[in-house]
């Protein structure tokens, strides 16, 4: 627990300063975000933008809200909680129409800050390596799946994942018919590297106005931007693409995958395993940086996996 406050203290710090704009690479934007009301928790400023939305007539669901009222101050700043009110109430604005366009780019702004300070990097270590085989390890990982059990603190919003993940199935579904890979395991990509944000390339979260700038870096070479999500995601993805096999074992393999192989061997991976019995701490804070003591507040592949899986909406 105490980790967890010392982490969630210097989210907040990182946060309310303009170190996060040097941190997300000084992106115009982020930096006026952070220039304002340094002090003001994120939590606080999400309220007011909500109020602001509920004002112009925008509909707000206030569950997330309620909630998040109940839990300490750290708690109800911590990632899990706001992204999804975050992605709700951007695209509610921007279904507003032109009356939403400053309330949604308001929150994407503070989305972006939250996530560039949650999303960490890259798992990527030259002492650990990619296990020699998908066999070699295929057995571990229905061996975690088969035992894994979501926290029961941290269902609620690994449902909250699960309802982002459906809300845009027809997007990632469109770029999965053309590739031949299931629309969950993009979508659940999409969540962990860019917290839903269509704007940002879903290689690593980096915005679509550039080629990426962290690892993978200089990525794609061909694109339109600075609007094409879809080409982008398409290019991310092509080491996948017409793949035969997509059972369970793949699916979780890929994904560690995706995001490195420093966590093998060494802790299983939040990226896979967060928000269930399987992870208690540890996260690649930056590309190959390796933090011990770094609790991950985005929920793990795995276990939005699950979730979809008891809903019938993913059949690996």
């Amino acid at each position: 627990m105490a980790h967890e406050l010392r982490v969630c203290r210097s989210r907040r710090w990182l946060l309310g300063s303009a170190a996060s704009a040097l941190l997300i690479g000084g992106h115009p934007r982020l930096t006026r975000v952070c220039a304002q009301e340094p002090s003001e928790r994120p939590s606080v400023k999400l309220t007011r933008i909500e109020s602001a939305a509920r004002a112009l007539g925008i509909a707000v669901p206030t569950a997330g809200a309620a909630r998040s009222a109940r839990l300490l101050p750290e708690q109800q700043d911590a990632y899990n909680e706001l992204m999804p009110r975050l992605v709700n109430l951007i695209d509610r604005a921007n279904a507003s129409g032109s009356v939403g366009t400053d309330i949604a780019q308001q929150a994407d702004d503070l989305l972006a800050v939250i996530h560039a300070a949650e999303h960490g990097g890259k798992a990527e270590d030259p002492a650990r390596r990619a296990p020699a085989s998908f066999e070699a390890v295929r057995g571990e990982y229905r061996t975690l799946f088969d035992s894994c059990q979501i926290d029961p603190q941290k269902r609620p919003n690994a449902e909250e994942n699960a309802n982002l993940l459906q809300l845009y199935k027809s997007r990632y579904d469109k770029v999965g018919k053309a590739l031949g890979i299931p629309w969950y395991f993009i979508g659940a990509i999409h969540c962990l590297e860019a917290g839903f944000r269509f704007v940002t390339h879903l290689h690593n979260g980096d915005p679509l106005a550039q080629r990426t700038v962290h690892v993978p870096r200089g990525q794609p070479v061909v694109w339109n931007p600075p609007s094409d999500w879809e080409s982008s995601a398409e290019d991310a993805l092509k080491a996948y693409a017409n793949q035969q096999d997509w059972s369970l074992e793949h699916l979780l393999y890929r994904w560690e995958g995706y995001n490195g192989w420093g966590y093998h061997g060494r802790i299983n991976s939040p990226y896979l395993w967060s928000f269930s019995n399987h992870y208690t701490a540890g996260k690649y804070v930056k590309d190959g940086v390796f933090d011990a003591h770094f609790v991950s507040s985005q929920c793990g592949t795995a276990v939005m996996l699950k979730v979809l899986m008891e809903r019938g909406e993913a059949v690996p």
